[in-house]
């Protein structure tokens, strides 16, 4: 069985196998994923998002957050690799595209089983993730994955 997968703001990074996903062209699909919702709910099994998510202001992380969680099957999974703003300060604060910061207890807001998520993230409107984060001092890599 082919597996259904998606590689989120690609830009000239395509991967084989996946809908490579960016808002410019080369793209096999050109949209803007802050806005827009273009995927098929409960349909696909791997999206990856290397180095996008620190581009996303808050409503657009959220809108975001959510539609690719619509987007995933029951246990499907969200990779996400992003700078570590704790760690590796340089990298997250010294590109000025970069609207978001993320540290460790960042994740917490989308983990179902954390009370973070439970109190707070929740309440923001995410939905919820079995969340494992692990960092090499310079990046998060964050598996979520759909409940």
């Amino acid at each position: 069985m082919e597996l259904r997968q998606i590689n989120l703001g690609c830009g000239k990074q395509h991967k084989e196998g996946f809908l490579n996903v960016d808002m410019q062209k080369p793209a096999d699909l050109v949209v803007d994923v802050t806005k827009e919702h273009p995927f098929e709910d409960d349909f696909y099994d791997r999206i990856d998002a290397d180095n996008v998510v620190e581009h996303f202001d808050n409503d657009e992380f959220l809108f975001v957050m959510n539609n690719m969680h619509d987007a995933l099957k029951s246990g499907g999974l969200f990779w996400i690799k992003t700078p570590d703003a704790l760690n590796w300060m340089d990298g997250a604060f010294g590109d000025p595209t970069h609207k978001r910061f993320f540290v460790p207890r960042s994740w917490n807001y989308l983990d179902i089983t954390h009370q973070t998520w439970k109190e707070y993230g929740s309440a923001y409107g995410f939905k919820g993730w079995y969340v494992n984060v692990f960092t090499d001092k310079r990046f998060f890599i964050c598996e979520l994955t759909k409940p």
